[in-house]
């Protein structure tokens, strides 16, 4: 029997039956990601839609149309429309939720060799750092003391940010030591909401009672006067005695600092 045959067959009854029946989607309806599962199920519907339109279309030019083959025929459309809704809201509710995988983190830059081991990089410091200048004990500390003191909280944020601006001209242990120790002049400018910028710097050899120097150590007094601008305006005096040591390359860098 021909395809025409067959469909000339089907009664009304026949056609109610079918639309009954859900959809037999195709193989390659069932594979792949669910977005292209949807798209190819709405690809097939709209197909069958329009083969059982036509089909009705043929046997309505075929057979006179009475009041009841209208309303067959709307019948029918209706239900078509109904039943693929149903379908595919029964299908998103039966898909397994999709899974977004995360980028993996971006590797950390690597550390500088004097970056504080265990940190996070600290916001930009509230002045740019000096050409560090490691040629004598007395350029190591007068970089480090100019460096250190000069603080501005509402810029630097922490006071690592200023351990890190005076880092160059630090040892790591040095550095160690101070990120793991608060300060007591940045603690004073916090309660005052100041800054202090350095006015005044000055470095001789350590006073007497420090140890002599050494082609490896040496001990060097820093007098340091900064302008302190918040609640309060003052001048404040610091008196550090730092000891250098020099290294492999020749450089000096602060190892030890009193008075801070």
């Amino acid at each position: 029997m021909s395809k025409d045959d067959d469909r000339k067959t089907k009664t009304p009854l026949e056609w109610r039956e079918m639309l009954k029946t859900g959809y037999d989607y195709p193989e390659e309806a069932q594979r792949g990601r669910r977005s292209e599962r949807r798209r190819a199920r709405k690809q097939y519907r709209q197909r069958e839609r329009t083969e059982l339109r036509q089909v009705l279309e043929e046997e309505r030019r075929r057979e006179p149309m009475t009041a009841g083959g209208a309303v067959l025929v709307l019948v029918v459309i209706l239900a078509i429309g109904w039943a693929s809704a149903r379908w595919f809201l029964h299908q998103d509710e039966q898909a397994p939720e999709s899974t977004t995988v995360a980028d993996a983190p971006a590797e950390p830059e690597p550390a500088g060799p004097h970056s504080i081991p265990g940190t996070t990089t600290a916001p930009p410091p509230s002045e740019p750092p000096a050409a560090v200048d490691l040629s004598s004990p007395e350029k190591a500390a007068e970089g480090f003391a100019r460096a250190y003191l000069t603080m501005n909280p509402p810029v630097d944020k922490t006071h690592e940010t200023v351990i890190r601006r005076a880092a160059p001209w630090m040892t790591d242990v040095l550095v160690r030591n101070l990120v793991m120790n608060s300060d007591r002049a940045w603690n004073e400018l916090i309660s005052n909401g100041g800054i202090s910028r350095v006015t005044s710097l000055t470095v001789k050899n350590a006073e007497q009672g420090m140890p002599v120097d050494t082609p490896l150590r040496a001990w060097r007094t820093v007098t340091v006067e900064a302008a302190v601008d918040g609640y309060k305006q003052y001048k404040q005096t610091y008196v550090l005695q730092t000891e250098a040591t020099r290294s492999s390359d020749n450089t000096w860098r602060v190892a030890r600092v009193l008075g801070v």
